[in-house]
C-alpha cells in the first residue's frame, strides 16, 4: 500500500512522535518476569536458547535479539516493546480506515488504542504486552486484507502470548484451500519448533510460569504441569467481567467502549467479519475463565475488536465521544497509582497520552466540520 503524505499522515506521525517523547521520558525498570524475558533474550543473542531457566512464553525475547546485538542495552527487551508500539500506532489507524473506510475511524480507532496505558505501562517493567497489542493488529490487519502471510502473524503472535491464538476465526476460513495451505504449514512450523524445543529442555512443552511462579518456590527448569493453571467452575468467569469493566482491576479500556462495541456487534449486522469477531470473543472468554487465575491484559484481543467495533458508534458524534474520554480518567488513575508512578515522576506527565488523544478528537472534529461546510 503507498503512502499518501496527507494531513493524517502527518497526523499519525505526530502521535507517534509525543508517544517517543513520552517513553523517553520514562524511567523503564525490570520487574518479575521482565527479567526472564530480558534474560532469554540476551542467552539467545549469545547462542543459547535456554528454556530451562528462563519461563515464559519468549517469542519477544526473540524479537529482541537484534536490539541487544545494536544496542548491548540491558533492557533491550523493553527497547524492543517501544518499537512494536509505536508501529502499532499507524497499523491502528490503516485498520480503522479500512475497516470503516474513513479517514476519519482510523484517528478514532487510534485514539482508542492510546487510551490504553495498561499496554504501555507494563512494558515498562518488561512484560510483553505491547508486543501482543502489536500482533493482534497485525492480525486483524491480515484479515480483513485477506494477506497470505497472516497464518505467521497468528503463529509469531501465538508466542508471544498464546491469547493471541483466539484471533483464528478472523482469518482461518480463507485458508482452505490447497494453495494458501503452504502459509498455514510454515505457522506450524513456528508453532513446532518453539514448542518442541521447550519440550526437549524442560519436559514441558510450555514452561509455565503460571502457577506458583510468585510463591518463592517455582522452580524454572521444573515447571508445574499446563493443566494446574485451568479449573471449571464460574468464579473465573466473573473475573473475566470484572476485568473489562471494574476499573480498580487495572482494566485494559473504558468499560464505556467495550458496552459501545458490544452494542454495535448486536446492532449492525452487515459489520465486517462481525460473526468471527463475535466468535474470538467467546473463545477469549472461554480460555481465560477457564484459568485459575488471570489478569485483565489477557483479554486485550477481544477488547482490541470491541474497541474497533464500537468506532462505529463513536464516529457519530463528538458527544459519544466526551463520556469515553471522562471515563478513561479512571482508568488512567489506578494504573498509575499501581504501576506508572514507578515509570513517570507526576500524574500530569503520565496523562500526556490522555492529552494527545483530546487533540487528535478536536482535530478529526474540526476536519468533519470543514467538509461538511466544503
Amino acid at each position: 500500500m503507498p503512502i499518501k503524505f496527507n494531513k493524517n499522515f502527518f497526523i499519525v506521525a505526530g502521535a507517534m512522535a509525543v508517544m517517543l517523547v513520552y517513553f523517553l521520558l520514562a524511567n523503564p525498570v525490570l520487574n518479575d518476569d521482565g527479567f526472564h524475558y530480558e534474560g532469554f533474550a540476551e542467552s539467545a543473542a549469545q547462542g543459547k536458547i535456554d528454556f530451562k531457566n528462563f519461563y515464559g512464553f519468549q517469542g519477544l525475547s526473540f524479537l529482541a535479539v537484534p536490539i541487544f546485538w545494536i544496542t548491548h542495552s540491558s533492557i533491550s527487551i523493553i527497547i524492543t516493546s517501544i518499537i512494536l508500539y509505536l508501529l502499532s500506532l499507524p497499523l491502528a489507524y490503516i485498520i480503522g480506515r479500512e475497516y470503516y473506510k474513513d479517514d476519519r475511524a482510523g484517528i478514532i480507532f487510534m485514539s482508542l488504542i492510546l487510551l490504553m496505558p495498561y499496554v504501555y505501562t507494563t512494558m515498562m517493567r518488561g512484560f510483553q504486552e505491547a508486543a501482543l497489542l502489536f500482533f493482534i493488529l497485525l492480525i486483524l490487519y491480515g484479515s480483513i486484507k485477506k494477506k497470505a502471510w497472516t497464518p505467521l502473524a497468528w503463529a509469531v503472535g501465538g508466542i508471544v502470548k498464546p491469547f493471541a491464538l483466539v484471533l483464528l476465526p478472523l482469518w482461518g476460513k480463507d485458508f482452505l484451500n490447497k494453495k494458501k495451505l503452504i502459509w498455514v504449514a510454515i505457522a506450524g512450523i513456528v508453532g513446532l519448533l518453539y514448542l518442541g524445543t521447550s519440550y526437549v529442555q524442560t519436559g514441558h512443552v510450555v514452561n509455565n510460569a503460571a502457577i506458583n511462579s510468585y510463591a518463592g518456590n517455582f522452580d524454572t527448569g521444573n515447571p508445574p504441569p499446563l493443566e494446574e493453571s485451568f479449573t471449571v467452575g464460574i468464579k473465573g468467569f466473573g473475573r473475566v467481567v470484572a476485568n473489562l469493566l471494574l476499573s480498580s482491576r487495572k482494566i485494559l479500556l473504558s468499560p464505556l467502549v467495550i458496552l459501545l462495541g458490544g452494542l454495535a456487534l448486536l446492532k449492525f449486522k452487515t459489520l465486517r467479519l462481525r460473526k468471527e469477531i463475535i466468535l474470538v470473543i467467546i473463545l477469549n472468554i472461554l480460555l481465560v475463565g477457564s484459568l485459575t487465575f488471570s489478569f485483565s491484559k489477557y483479554l486485550l484481543p477481544m477488547v482490541v475488536l470491541l474497541a474497533l467495533a464500537s468506532v462505529s458508534l463513536l464516529r457519530v458524534s463528538w458527544l459519544v465521544q466526551l463520556p469515553v474520554l471522562i471515563d478513561s480518567w479512571f482508568v488512567f488513575k489506578p494504573i498509575y497509582a499501581y504501576f506508572g508512578n514507578n515509570f513517570w515522576t507526576n500524574f500530569p506527565l503520565y496523562l500526556i497520552p490522555f492529552g494527545l488523544v483530546i487533540a487528535l478528537l478536536v482535530i478529526n472534529q474540526l476536519s468533519t466540520r470543514e467538509e461538511v461546510s466544503v
